[in-house]
Order: C-alpha cells, then sequence, then structure tokens
C-alpha cells in the first residue's frame, strides 16, 4: 500500500521536493501521491519522506475508506471533510 495526502494538505511543495521517485505532483486542488509510482521508501528510508517533510501530518499511509470518502464527496462537488485532531470524535469540521 502506498501513502496518501489527506485534505489537511496546505500546499506547501515541501512533500513533491523530497520525494525519491517523483510519485507527488501538484493536483487540482492539492498534492497528490501516485499509488503505482509510491515506494513509500521502504528500504531506502527508515521513515517516508514525505512524512518526514510534511509539516502538517498531511501525508499518511493510505487508508481505503478515507479514499472512498474522498471520492465520493468528490463526485458530488463537496469539499472533503477534515476530521481535526483537537476536535472530539464524531464532531466534522469543514474546511474554509
Amino acid at each position: 500500500m502506498s501513502y496518501m495526502i489527506t485534505a489537511e494538505c496546505i500546499n506547501c511543495s515541501a512533500c513533491e521536493m523530497e520525494c525519491p521517485v517523483r510519485a507527488i505532483w501538484a493536483g487540482p486542488s492539492q498534492y497528490e501521491i501516485d499509488p503505482t509510482v509510491c515506494i513509500e521508501c521502504d528500504g531506502y528510508f527508515p521513515v517516508a519522506r514525505c512524512t518526514w517533510a510534511c509539516p502538517v501530518d498531511a501525508c499518511v499511509p493510505a487508508r481505503e475508506e478515507y479514499l472512498e470518502r474522498a471520492a465520493t464527496m468528490a463526485a458530488k462537488g463537496s469539499p472533503p471533510l477534515v476530521l481535526s485532531a483537537a476536535q472530539p470524535a464524531g464532531r466534522v469540521v469543514q474546511p474554509v
């Protein structure tokens, strides 16, 4: 499984510069990781370089549930929901 970039991405491009295989690019609204190219830096670095470089911890191992939910919401035309770590579970914060 590859890594993914969550909606917390602030488009700083730090992860793009650190990716050793150039699997990260600027998507239409935020940076994205190509799962067919991502090698998770396995065997090269102790921690994935995108995770190491990201100032907001938006680079995480891919989670199928998150990806399915984001695709469904994008198909409906709404922005993705962001679950803030500061919010209690169950409260969802819309990005501004």
